[in-house]
Formats: structure tokens, sequence, C-alpha cells
């Protein structure tokens, strides 16, 4: 797995986002031995989406966007939501221990609500905040 180099210089361990299994899509990732649910959605109005080609790449101004929601696991009871906002390209996103980048978004139309080989790919990376 090789890691991806953000703008800062900061390295990050891949997740294993899957663009075949569509949007929205769930999945955990151990992390410096503590695990994080992940949640990847697309945001966008039925407006927008109408006039959209086969891809949304990159996404068409504030109208649609990817929204990631991390929860870190707990032994002892229910999950703590860590993070919930929309991700760009372009931002590095530090919190609590962690930091998260998705340098790269491009979805499919016929992902959204949807799974199947249909082209679409998100890079999503996590590291540790404090070096």
């Amino acid at each position: 797995m090789d890691l991806i180099t953000a703008k800062s210089g900061r390295q990050y361990t891949p997740l294993p986002v899957d663009g075949a299994k569509g949007f929205p899509q769930s999945f955990s990732f151990v992390f410096e031995g503590k695990t994080y649910n992940f949640r990847l959605y697309v945001n966008i109005a039925a407006e927008v989406l109408d006039g959209q080609p086969d891809f949304l790449d990159p996404f068409p101004g504030e109208r649609a966007y990817l929204v990631a929601q991390v929860e870190r696991a707990t032994l002892d009871g229910p999950s703590q939501l860590l993070f919930a906002r929309k991700v760009a390209p372009e931002l590095e996103y530090e919190f609590e221990e962690i930091a998260l980048v998705f340098p790269f978004q491009r979805i499919a139309r016929n992902n959204l609500n949807g799974q199947g080989a249909f082209g679409s790919r998100i890079i999503g990376g996590i590291a540790r905040r404090w070096a």
C-alpha cells in the first residue's frame, strides 16, 4: 500500500474506499490500535444531478459534494462521532488525534445509490495529527 503525500508533506495511509460499492458506503479501519468507522456519501441537489454528465469530476460547486463521517469505536458503549462534514480535495482535516485527506474524488452517476464498476474513484488517507 503506497502512502499518499498531501500538499503539506504529511504522509497518509490509504483508506479502503471502493468506488464499485457505490455511495453511500461504510467501512471500518484500524489505525494505530483504534477502530474508526467511516461513512461516505454524496450530497447533491436534484436539479444539479439532472444536468450532469456521467461523472461528477470535479463536483459542480456548492450544490454537490462528498461528505465524510468518522466515528471511533469504543469497547464499552456506542461509537463516538468525531467528524461529519463535506470534504474538498484540496484540504486536510485535523481532529482528535488523526488527520484525513481526500485528494481525488470522481463519482460515477451510476454509483449514486448503486453498486457496480462504473469508474468511481475516491482516494482518501488517514494520518497521525501530530508527528
